[in-house]
């Protein structure tokens, strides 16, 4: 699996050892920040495909982080897994936005599998790595696209671009959001590159009947799922 983790709180060594674990076991892209250096802004920015939030803070600190990251119609959706000790799970009343909760000290194994199993889950990928949006099948796998049966032919940041959208169907995401997670955070071209690119897109998987990126104005794109 290709996606992004932003590990949120660096003050106990277990954000530390949870982002080591899913860099030797999995795909993914990871970032550990401390609570008291981010912005929620600088979150939107980066756009992560799941939120860990690794706390050294009081319960109602923890809310108020959540529920701000909750006002950003950019990751509104976006899963949160917190990392907490089981006594104060006891007294705590946590809002459905959060997906899971893993316990300290961790169970790396445990952990690592509980997010892996939380990232298909949200995103609709199968044990076989396939996302499946109406139409438009996904392998991620054999880095393959089908329109129904047919077999549609993509260069790779066109795949990649693609399968992001696709994995945040209904989400707006503006041009510098694509360009850093389909392009990367070191890339450093203008967003006109998002702008033929997705114009290349459309001209291979759309047609007279079909639309599945759909351009909203002065802000970015979004994908459909007809």
């Amino acid at each position: 699996m290709v996606g992004s983790i932003l590990i949120i709180g660096d003050e106990n060594k277990q954000g530390l050892l949870l982002k080591d674990a899913l860099k030797k076991e999995t795909h993914f892209s990871l970032s550990l920040i401390s609570k008291t250096a981010i912005s929620v802004s600088a979150i939107v920015e980066k756009a992560p495909d799941v939120i860990v939030i690794n706390p050294k803070t009081t319960y109602f600190e923890i809310m108020d982080l959540y529920y701000s990251l909750k006002k950003e119609p950019q990751i509104i959706d976006t899963p949160i897994v917190l990392l907490m000790d089981e006594s104060e799970m006891k007294a705590a009343d946590l809002p459905s936005g959060i997906q899971e909760v893993l316990y300290r000290p961790l169970r790396l194994e445990e952990a690592v599998t509980r997010i892996q199993l939380l990232f298909k889950r949200i995103h609709k990928i199968d044990q076989k790595n396939v996302i499946q949006r109406g139409k438009i099948m996904i392998d991620v796998a054999k880095y393959e696209i089908k329109i129904g049966e047919k077999k549609i032919d993509l260069t790779f940041t066109e795949f990649q671009l693609l399968k992001f959208l696709c994995t945040n169907p209904g989400t707006v995401f503006t041009r510098e959001v694509l360009l850093n997670k389909v392009w990367g955070y070191e890339y450093y071209g203008g967003t006109r590159t998002v702008d033929v690119h997705i114009r290349r897109l459309r001209s291979k998987i759309e047609g007279k009947s079909s639309t599945f990126i759909e351009t909203v104005r002065n802000i970015g794109y979004k994908f459909i799922s007809d």
